[in-house]
């Protein structure tokens, strides 16, 4: 039995040393374990930094993105305002020192058929040229008769230039046509004179020369084949004058020029005016349009010893005479679709005569009996809407009208009491600035003594500008 237990003491031995040894490499297999997971922790550990790290960055590419989107909004830049900009980067010009020089305009030709209701006008007439009102024959006895004209003297040419000056920008513009001159010759080499449209500087918001009347909105004109268009309806006139812009608002002193009719209805010119003409507009853009509101105050004057009229009805004055102008434009161009647009302009007020119909009437008639000047009250205005038919072809329809309120006793029955015209044309431009087309004019005039005389014009034009 003795050895029997010794053999179960040392099997039960045996037995504890493998427990033991099981237990040691269990042991061994638990810290190796361990090990992996605490590897495994700072694996962990540093993947939630970087994890973090990329949280924080792409924060602040959002709050970068934000900023940038900010500044693209508050530049306000569209496709259009950049094609402005590198349209005018892109006028012929050069450089002479500091000074950009550019230049434009465009060559025309016209081709008119005109019917005269009471007889034609002379070739010389510069409205052989252009529709002007006021040439429009009226007498009861005369015949229609039609004429034919070819006319280039519409082409135009402008000079630019733009010098920086003390952080601002000094500018000039000389702009030439050949229209309204004298010794022009049809029989051999057709030769016209050049004169002078404008010609001004510009500084600091004030211009100084001869420019466009602060008085008429230019930007209002229909798109007519004919040199003005609706000429009843608008004001039209070029001068000398101090003006200065500021924002929306323009103020101006113009040149002033009296034109008066005289007992016998003839037209005399003051010649001695003593004050300028004064004149403000106010620019106003909205979501409809762009409209203009325009208002002038202007003295009407003649002076000592004037001659008015002659023979039986000569007026010399003994002393200078004196009369208030004053009247108002307000005018507009109104987006219509796409392309579309509608133009108009209304001009009331008293003495404002030469401003309005290229002179159809004076500023003022005078007394016979005293001399006193007495303002013609007139009123005029235009519509025009112009309509896209392709992005080649468009047409305009023009309506326009003017209306003197004369005292006959002082003008006598022979001027004008009203006038309009009709106009619509087809236009067809195969090149961004060539322009093709045709154009119907039909304008009446009507004189106090109640007769009227009418002109019907078919015109063809040819246009290239550059």
């Amino acid at each position: 039995m003795a050895q029997s237990s010794e053999s179960e003491a040392e099997a039960l031995k045996e037995r504890v040393r493998k427990l033991e040894a099981l237990v040691e490499r269990l042991s061994e297999r638990l810290a190796e374990d361990e090990k992996k997971i605490e590897e495994k922790e700072v694996e962990i550990l540093e993947t939630s930094s970087r994890l973090d790290e990329a949280v924080r960055k792409v924060v602040e590419v959002e709050q970068e993105v934000d900023q940038v989107a900010g500044k693209v909004e508050s530049a306000s830049v569209d496709v259009e305002s950049m094609s402005q900009f590198f349209e005018r980067e892109r006028k012929p010009g050069f450089s002479i020192g500091d000074t950009q020089v550019t230049f434009g305009g465009y060559v025309k030709l016209d081709t008119t058929v005109s019917r005269y209701s009471d007889g034609a006008i002379p070739s010389s007439s510069f409205g052989r040229d252009f529709y002007i009102p006021s040439t429009v024959p009226v007498a009861a006895d005369a015949d229609s008769e039609t004429v034919l004209d070819f006319s280039p003297r519409e082409t135009r040419f402008l000079f630019k230039t733009e010098t920086p000056v003390a952080g601002h920008t000094l500018g000039s513009h000389i702009e030439l046509d050949f229209l309204i001159t004298d010794n022009d010759n049809e029989v051999i080499s057709n030769s016209f004179t050049p004169r002078m449209r404008q010609a001004f500087l510009t500084y600091r918001g004030f211009l100084f020369g001869q420019a466009w009347s602060t008085f008429f909105n230019v930007s209002a004109l229909p798109e007519n084949l004919d040199f003005v268009g609706p000429t009843e309806g608008t004001v039209f006139a070029r001068q000398a004058m101090i003006r200065y812009t500021h924002g929306p608002f323009e103020v101006a002193i113009e040149n002033p020029e009296t034109t008066v009719t005289s007992p016998g209805g003839a037209r005399v010119l003051g010649q001695n005016d003593h004050l300028p003409d004064l004149v403000a507009r106010y620019t106003l853009d909205t979501d409809l349009g762009t409209f203009k509101v325009a208002g002038m105050l202007r003295q009407l004057r003649l002076g000592e010893d004037t001659v008015l009229g002659n023979g039986a009805n000569q007026l010399v004055l003994d002393k200078s005479q004196t009369a208030l102008g004053i009247g108002t434009s307000i005018s507009g161009r109104m987006p219509l679709g796409e392309r579309d647009d509608f133009r108009f302009m209304a001009n009331v007020g008293q003495g404002l005569g030469r401003y309005l119909g290229l002179a159809l009437v004076n500023g003022a008639a005078i007394d016979a009996a005293t001399g006193e000047l007495d303002p013609i009250f007139i009123h005029s205005g235009f519509a025009s809407y112009r309509h896209f038919w392709s992005d080649r072809w468009r047409s305009n329809l023009t309506f326009s009208y003017f209306r003197a309120d004369n005292p006959v006793e002082k003008t006598g029955l022979g001027v004008t009491d009203r006038s309009w015209s009709g106009h619509v044309n087809l236009l067809y431009s195969p090149a961004s600035k060539l322009t093709l087309g045709m154009e119907y004019i039909y304008g009446q005039r009507r004189i106090e003594a109640g007769e009227t005389g009418s002109l019907s014009r078919v015109q063809f034009s040819a246009k290239y500008g550059f």
